[in-house]
């Protein structure tokens, strides 16, 4: 991996997580929607903006082949982990924005926080990378937060825990195959786009296709084109730097969006914040530090 590559890659993990983490504030204004409404207007836009890309760039009839040699193969291995990383990140889609619209920004923060240390884990286990041991304590304390967070609220903590292993396995398996990441998230959104237009034209509850024409008076029609572009911009990205950066040092950067969302929901979300979350959070701080330290000495 050259010094070109790896800045490259740096750049694009930190640009990715930084939209990540605001993007709670982009769900808030789409409230008078419902969450799965929201996620199919996200997949379809994302999609038409994406082709957009795809046509401007003469990438078409490359990326068509592309699928097609993949569909070839007898066992077509690499289109089954693309479709499972698909599910993947449409169910941490639809965690968030339930997250965030349901009032539960800190938590969905405290989810993010443990999503590296669950990259971590996977680096560890299914490609063999190496962990110190102060990792490894890293680890412990991590788990030690999981349990206060469970033991301490009157609800499981379903948006933290699932937030985090759906992305970390959505990373690990973008890691299995190699492809170039405007190609692979063209793809993944592929596989997504009919069941989602479907919904929107027949499964839909509230935001039908003619009160999307009239949602352009509020605003919110315009709120949800926009989801194409808040979508698809970090993924390419974050599909970038998860080729180009080891699972370790990518868990590192992830830090940065948690940072940023716990903050809108304290902040401008003005959640309570409660004494289980707040043990759960010192716990997780703990295992953020050595995870931090850990990587330092190993530089």
């Amino acid at each position: 991996m050259t010094k070109d590559s790896t800045k490259v890659g740096l750049f694009a993990a930190l640009a990715s997580y930084s939209i990540w983490g605001l993007i709670a504030l982009y769900w808030r204004l789409m409230a008078e929607a419902t969450s799965v409404e929201i996620l199919a207007h996200r997949i379809v836009w994302s999609f038409v903006f994406i082709i957009g890309i795809l046509l401007f760039q003469r990438q078409i009839g490359k990326t068509l082949t592309l699928i097609k040699e993949m569909l070839a193969s007898p066992i077509a291995t690499r289109a089954w982990i693309l479709l499972l990383a698909t599910l993947f990140a449409s169910a941490n889609w639809l965690i968030n924005i339930m997250g965030v619209n349901n009032g539960h920004v800190v938590e969905l923060s405290l989810g993010t926080f443990l999503t590296p240390i669950a990259t971590m884990t996977i680096g560890l286990v299914f490609f063999s990378e190496k962990v110190s041991r102060l990792r490894q304590i890293a680890i412990a304390f991590a788990v030690l937060g999981v349990a206060v967070l469970i033991g301490g609220l009157d609800r499981f903590p379903w948006y933290a825990l699932s937030v985090s292993v759906t992305w970390a396995t959505y990373g690990a398996l973008k890691k299995l195959i190699v492809i170039d990441p405007m190609k692979s998230v063209a793809i993944e959104h592929l596989l997504m786009f009919f069941p989602a237009l479907a919904f929107l034209l027949y499964g839909a509850q509230g935001l039908y296709w003619g009160g999307f024409e009239s949602g352009f008076e509020t605003g919110l029609s315009w709120y949800l084109l926009g989801t194409g572009i808040v979508t698809s911009v970090p993924m390419i990205l974050f599909s970038l730097a998860a080729q180009k950066l080891p699972m370790t040092v990518l868990g590192i950067i992830q830090f940065l969006s948690p940072v940023i969302t716990f903050f809108l929901g304290i902040f401008v979300f003005q959640e309570v914040v409660t004494r289980a979350e707040c043990l759960a959070l010192a716990c997780i701080l703990v295992a953020v530090s050595l995870y931090v330290i850990g990587g330092l000495q190993k530089a």
